[in-house]
């Protein structure tokens, strides 16, 4: 299928294009499902909506989140948001993506817990006493992809991955104090966990090889005692040949392949009660979990319509969500339908294809979506996310990110005078 942008002015516009193209379009217009609240162990959650975790790249050099964080998160509350995903906070200082990454340790907790303490207190005062956010701090470890040179090969040693995997186990205690209602322990796009899930070939260690050796990283983890929810960000596929693919068919082929997948959730069932479910490698083919206009740095389109990606993401979702009724499935890959996700999502809602709704990228652009559609029943299209890839470009040139297009405070002026200052603070370090 060819690669289309988005130039729909009217949803019968867009419905028509997915009948052309073959492609199951769940669709409701009654929307009034993802403002229906619900829990999560045991936890009362306000509506449907999530804020998918997104890296802002704007907190201290020693991981506390700064100014420009208190801001992008207090705008997630105030938006009306159920859930806010935390963007991938480091366990280790050498596990960062970027030297303004954020961080857990000891000193950073004082920090976080203002922040956690300011969101709820946000959406009290704008929503009430009954609206309470439900806070997920995400935990991760970049492997490869760790912005100091020595670790761009990743974590190589079995000693190495123990002292991580105990890193991992105290940030649990961490975030509990911190006043984060879950943890999110990362394994998906290409970063440490993910790449312990495909270590097929990693014969000759504890963390590789068999099914049972891969996982163990995560077994140990989620079996820590610990008073703090333990959910997990998975990929579930990565649209890249096994064995350097988790998801996949074991023949060499780009086909899918979800039995080592549910096997995985069903062993960790009784831990997770809460699965964000994603897909791909964004430094090999972001389309895949984020269908989009523009390619970051004009990269060339893939050769599929932004359509195909996103019910793919849908229909895997579902699928795993029916498998396992009693869990909870967030899906993702809605951003690129701007002022029509409300009726997509209900619909996947409405299907049982997923229990939450969650916006990475338009969540930097339309942080208020959610209140819109509490006061209006709709979307503002001049708010929407244009799937332009700019945020992933700020991200790349080392940040800090946001949405150039809706927010004037990451224009390329702002941007400009943002970014020096970080690099002069670094510098004077």
């Amino acid at each position: 299928m060819r690669h289309e942008r988005f130039r729909f002015t009217d949803a019968s516009q867009l419905r028509a294009k997915a009948a052309s193209l073959n492609i199951e379009l769940p669709w409701s217009e009654d929307i009034e499902l993802l403002l229906h609240p619900t829990d999560i162990g045991g936890m009362a959650v306000p509506n449907r909506l999530v804020v998918q975790p997104m890296e802002g790249f704007d907190s201290s050099e020693t991981g506390e989140p700064g100014e420009l964080a208190f801001r992008r998160y207090n705008r997630y509350a105030a938006g009306g948001n159920g859930v806010i995903w935390f963007e991938a906070c480091s366990v280790v200082p050498e596990g960062r993506s970027n030297p303004h990454q954020m961080m857990i340790t000891p000193a950073t907790v004082p920090t976080l817990k203002k922040l956690t303490a300011q969101i709820r207190q946000t959406a009290e005062t704008t929503y009430g006493p009954s609206h309470r956010p439900f806070l997920v701090l995400q935990l991760t470890h970049s492997g490869r992809y760790s912005f100091e040179e020595k670790q761009r090969s990743g974590v190589r040693s079995d000693q190495e991955i123990t002292r991580v995997m105990t890193a991992y186990q105290e940030a649990l205690t961490l975030a509990e104090q911190a006043g984060f209602d879950a943890v999110d322990v990362k394994a998906c796009h290409g970063y440490l966990l993910h790449e312990l899930l495909t270590a097929y070939n990693r014969t000759d260690s504890q963390y590789g090889g068999s099914f049972e050796n891969r996982t163990r990283f995560l077994r140990e983890v989620f079996t820590t005692p610990s008073k703090i929810l333990k959910v997990m960000r998975l990929g579930a596929f990565d649209l890249i040949p096994y064995p350097q693919g988790f998801g996949m068919k074991n023949d060499g082929s780009n086909e899918l392949d979800l039995s080592e997948v549910k096997r995985f959730i069903q062993e960790f069932s009784h831990l997770v009660p809460l699965w964000n479910i994603t897909a791909g490698i964004p430094r090999i083919a972001p389309h895949v979990g984020r269908p989009y206009d523009r390619g970051a740095f004009n990269a060339t389109p893939p050769e599929e319509h932004p359509l195909e990606g996103i019910a793919r993401l849908i229909r895997v979702t579902g699928e795993l969500q029916q498998a396992f009724p009693t869990l909870k499935f967030t899906g993702t890959g809605y951003s690129w339908l701007r002022q029509y996700y409300p009726y997509v999502g209900a619909g996947v809602l409405k299907e049982g294809k997923a229990s939450f709704i969650g916006l990475g990228r338009s969540s930097f652009a339309y942080p208020d979506s959610p209140r819109d559609l509490m006061i209006t029943g709709k979307l503002n299209p001049k708010k929407t996310c244009v799937a332009c890839s700019k945020c992933t470009e700020m991200m790349r040139n080392g940040g800090p990110a946001g949405c150039a297009v809706r927010d004037t405070t990451y224009n390329h002026r702002n941007l400009k005078e943002l970014k020096k200052n970080q690099q002069d603070s670094l510098i004077s370090k």
